[in-house]
């Protein structure tokens, strides 16, 4: 009677042992989950300030509107100037070369405050970036699906004997130099939104040929 007992005690546990483990794979996935703990990619860091480009508003720490007394403060003694008729033009030369910094101010004599005001910043630098990383070197196509429709203001020849053409959004308030064959871009500059560059721009390039 004992032998009995212990055999019918024995298959009870078999038996629950196989259920248990058929129970466990039937709850067992079919796939294995994806790692949720998975690095993802990094963030592209935030422009620095100080080589930011902002349509309409600023080049770096220049500012469109600024007074011009604040500029020699910011990028320093210019390296040249050219000035007449309340309006100058100003250059600060870069690392090379062909990089620089110039700014153009207007002095409205007669006006409530007979001060120079900045009315455009231009760079040439691929150090500085709008927010979505257009600079120059880059070429028409892109800053197209970024800044399109861009308006063509005038061409002229640079001192390499290239044809350079003028790309403005005018409603945003910046302007594109590119150089052709390459069609790549060699200038950038900042004016206030919705104003026509055509003659803002003819103190930078005073050979120029307009587009009508």
């Amino acid at each position: 009677m004992k032998h009995t007992l212990y055999l019918i005690l024995a298959l009870a546990a078999f038996l629950a042992s196989c259920q248990s483990q058929e129970n466990s794979r039937q709850t067992e996935p079919d796939t294995i989950p994806a790692d949720t703990t998975a690095a993802q990619p990094p963030k592209p860091p935030a422009p620095d300030s100080t080589y930011l480009i902002v349509p309409g508003e600023s080049i770096g720490k220049v500012k469109v509107g600024m007074y011009g007394e604040a500029l020699a403060r910011i990028l320093g003694e210019p390296d040249s100037s050219d000035a007449a008729m309340g309006k100058a033009l100003y250059f600060w030369e870069g690392e090379q070369p062909a990089h620089y910094v110039s700014v153009f101010t207007v002095t409205d004599f007669g006006g409530q405050v007979e001060k120079p005001v900045v009315q455009q910043v231009q760079i040439t630098s691929p150090r500085f970036l709008t927010k979505d990383s257009i600079g120059t070197g880059k070429p028409l196509s892109e800053i197209r699906q970024k800044y399109g429709p861009l308006r063509p203001l005038a061409y002229f020849q640079n001192a390499q004997q290239q044809q350079v053409y003028i790309f403005d959004n005018q409603a945003q308030g910046i302007a594109f130099e590119v150089t052709l064959p390459d069609s790549l871009c060699s200038a950038i500059t900042v004016h206030p939104k919705g104003e026509d560059m055509a003659d803002i721009y003819l103190p930078l390039h005073p050979d120029m040929t307009r587009i009508k």
